[in-house]
Parts: C-alpha cells; sequence; structure tokens
C-alpha cells in the first residue's frame, strides 16, 4: 500500500520525531524509569493513530481481489489472458468440485497492483467467449461480515446520522461517489454503483470531525423486502394508471379530430351550394336586364328608323347580341375570381 503524506499526516510525523528525539535524550540521560517509557510509547501510539485517521482516501483502497460470477463458459485460460490486459496476476482459481471435478460457475483473482483493480472495475460490463460476467470486490473476512461480503447493493447504511451535520455528511460521501439519494433521517445514502459501496467498506473506519462514522451495507430482510414490493407495485399502479389516462385521453382527442373535420366538411358543401344558387340567381338577373335592354333597343330602332331597310337593323341587333355576351363572360369570369379569393 502506498501512503502520500498530505498537511495533516506532516503534522503527525513532526510530533512522531519530537517523541523519538525525546526518547533518545531520556536514554543519555539515563533515566531508568519504566513510567516515563509508559508515557513515551503512549504518546508515540496516540500519535500512529491520529496519523492513521488522515490517511487520503484512495491511498486506502488496496485490495486487490475481485470475485468473478457467470463463468459456466469461460475457461480457465480465456478468463486470464483477458485480465491481463489490466495488468500482472498473482492468482487466478475457478472453483471445482473436488468430487466430481466440475467446476463451478465463479473464481476469484488477485492483481499485483490495486490500480489494476480500480481500472477493471470501472471498465464494466466485461464480456468474455460471448458471455458478460458478472465482477465484484471481494471482501475480506477481517474487512466484512459475511452478509456483507454476500450482498450486492448500492445502498449505505449511517449509524445514528443525526450525531453529525446533514451539509457535512452528505459532502463527506460526495467524495466518495456519485450519491442518487440521501436520506438524513433514516441513515440511507444510495450510490450509483455498488462499487462505491464496496470500496467505502474497505476504507473503514471514516472520521468527520473527530468523529468516527460507523458504516455498514445495507442487507435486506424481510420488512425492507415487502416494503420494496409494495413501492414497486405502487409505481407499477402508477405507471398503469397513467397509461390508461393516455389512451383515454387520445381517444377523445380522434373523436373530436373526427367530428371537427366532418363538421368542416358539412360547411364546405354548404358554402358551394350557397354560392351555386346565388350564381343562378345572378345569372337570372343578368339575362332579364339583356333582354329588356334588347326590346328597348328594338322599339327605339323602330321608332328612330321606321324605313329603315333590315338589314340595319340585323346589324344593330347582332352588335347587341355580342354585347350581352361579352357581359355574361365578364361577369362569370368576376364570379370565379370571387370564387377563388373565398
Amino acid at each position: 500500500m502506498i501512503i502520500v503524506i498530505n498537511k495533516h499526516s506532516f503534522l503527525c510525523l513532526k510530533m512522531n520525531k519530537i517523541c523519538y528525539i525525546s526518547m533518545i535524550f531520556l536514554i543519555r540521560c539515563r533515566f531508568e524509569s519504566l513510567i516515563l517509557y509508559r508515557i513515551i510509547f503512549g504518546y508515540f501510539f496516540i500519535v500512529i493513530k491520529q496519523l492513521s485517521r488522515h490517511i487520503p482516501y484512495h491511498h486506502t483502497m488496496g485490495d486487490r481481489h475481485l470475485f468473478f460470477g457467470n463463468l459456466c463458459h469461460v475457461s480457465l485460460e480465456s478468463l486470464r489472458s483477458y485480465c491481463e490486459k489490466y495488468g500482472s496476476i498473482i492468482d487466478l482459481s475457478i472453483n471445482r468440485d473436488n468430487e466430481s471435478n466440475i467446476y463451478h460457475c465463479f473464481g476469484f483473482l488477485t492483481f499485483q497492483s490495486a490500480r489494476s483493480t480500480t481500472q477493471f472495475m470501472s471498465k464494466r460490463p466485461h464480456c468474455i467467449s460471448g458471455e458478460e460476467i458478472f465482477v465484484k470486490r471481494a471482501l475480506p473476512r477481517a474487512a466484512a461480515s459475511i452478509p456483507e461480503r454476500l450482498v450486492v447493493t448500492n445502498r449505505l447504511v449511517i449509524s445514528h446520522p443525526t450525531k453529525y451535520d446533514k451539509r457535512s455528511l452528505k459532502s463527506y460521501f460526495q467524495k466518495l461517489g456519485e450519491i442518487r439519494k440521501f436520506d438524513y433521517e433514516n441513515g440511507f445514502i444510495d450510490f450509483e454503483d455498488y462499487d462505491i459501496v464496496d470500496r467505502i467498506l474497505l476504507a473503514r473506519p471514516h472520521y468527520l470531525n473527530d468523529k468516527q462514522v460507523c458504516v455498514t451495507k445495507f442487507i435486506p430482510n424481510e420488512k425492507t423486502m415487502l416494503d420494496e414490493q409494495v413501492d414497486h407495485l405502487t409505481s407499477v399502479t402508477d405507471e398503469t394508471t397513467f397509461k390508461v389516462k393516455y389512451e383515454c385521453l387520445t381517444k377523445e382527442y380522434e373523436e373530436y379530430k373526427q367530428r371537427t373535420e366532418n363538421e368542416m366538411t358539412i360547411l364546405h358543401k354548404e358554402i358551394e351550394r350557397l354560392k351555386e344558387e346565388l350564381s343562378d340567381i345572378t345569372q337570372i338577373k343578368l339575362d332579364r336586364l339583356i333582354k329588356n335592354q334588347q326590346l328597348f333597343h328594338n322599339q327605339l330602332l323602330q321608332h328612330q328608323f321606321p324605313l329603315a331597310d333590315s338589314t340595319h337593323a340585323q346589324m344593330c341587333e347582332n352588335f347587341l347580341q355580342t354585347t350581352a355576351t361579352k357581359k355574361r363572360k365578364t361577369t362569370e369570369t368576376n364570379t370565379n375570381d370571387d370564387y377563388e379569393l373565398s
């Protein structure tokens, strides 16, 4: 394990140096009192304890062991060749039954460097021989209990969270990993990844403002599992209700749209009918007006030219008919233009 000295640990080392010099001074002065030696070694123990509190977090994660699952169709050689891409391997084994010599579907691996372990975990998911394998940190027996080694969860439990400041507590654990949910009253922290919880357990003990923060992995029991099932059913029910409401609203909108289109079609037909009636009425009035005009011109010609020949009368009548035809065409053109504008 590599330890990088920060400003806090540097201060502790200076205190340790003072203790060492004092001990040499006492030996030179030939003080043989056991009480003084006990005081000196007690002080030395306190300095070492303070030093261990201020070791940076990322240097305490020295675990190099991994657990693999879903290895039923993965050979030992293919697993070794795949994992050697991330660093040197000290030990690799796939569990098997000693009697039947049949390999089980899980195994353990030990990297030479903790950096290889962190890099391997950051590159998940891993696929070997077409199979996606499950991988997690193999927590040592000295660092975690049996349930903590077996359970895979992204929830961390804090003992007596109200003893600490809410903002400081959240800020401390945010530095260790991305938080999805923070429940201060119940002492639950949900992280984005289960590996963050395993790394926090490996880094125990944790200290916040010189107070030890006791953390454990969330171990589900019957009550919590029942509550999670109820929450899941509630969310499923809410989602189903939402889908039903959405389908009803969609159906109502389609019916409204169809009803509106039918009404618009009826209105267009009614408008076309009214235009035709108006056009017929206008044409009848125009024909009547032209006919009256022709009669008036004929009477006028007969009155002014009673002795004129029939040729002149026919020419005048042809001129009047041509004028009436032009007027009728002009009227039809205006009617069509009005229809296009409408």
